[in-house]
């Protein structure tokens, strides 16, 4: 299989540094199929392709990018995600789906930027916040 699900690859979680350190293998069996399970639904109720703008990260890409101290994408439980096409429509139904994944009890995190959204599974308590980042574009 080429990922934890239908529309999320093994590619499109690895780490954008270089060489691209691939998702870690002790966290492919749980963290990425939760992921995978939320992003197949955020995906679904959208109704229009995603495309995954960062996932896992190493610590010091994390650092290296300006990523926050406690990144969920460091603990292989986070997607930034950009709608396709990406407009104003796409991505407030973006922001949507999330917010009812999120009531399905699938994410934990969600952050709204200009341009992607960023979800997470991580444990504990629930959080929202807007953003200042604008989404930056890798090549898979």
């Amino acid at each position: 299989m080429n990922g934890p699900s239908e529309h999320l690859s093994w590619i499109e979680l690895a780490c954008h540094d270089s060489p691209r350190t691939q998702y870690p293998k002790e966290w492919r069996s749980d963290r990425a199929l939760e992921l995978a399970k939320a992003f197949e639904r955020v995906r679904e109720l959208c109704g229009f392709p995603l495309t995954v703008n960062s996932a896992y990260r190493t610590p010091a890409y994390n650092r290296s990018i300006g990523g926050a101290i406690k990144s969920q994408h460091v603990e292989g439980r986070a997607l930034d995600l950009v709608p396709v096409p990406c407009n104003d429509k796409n991505l407030m139904a973006l922001r949507v789906a999330a917010n009812a994944a999120r009531r399905e009890g699938l994410l934990r995190g969600i952050g709204n930027y200009t341009g992607f959204v960023h979800i997470d599974t991580r444990p504990g308590i629930e959080f929202t916040w807007r953003g200042s980042r604008t989404a930056i574009t890798h090549n898979a």
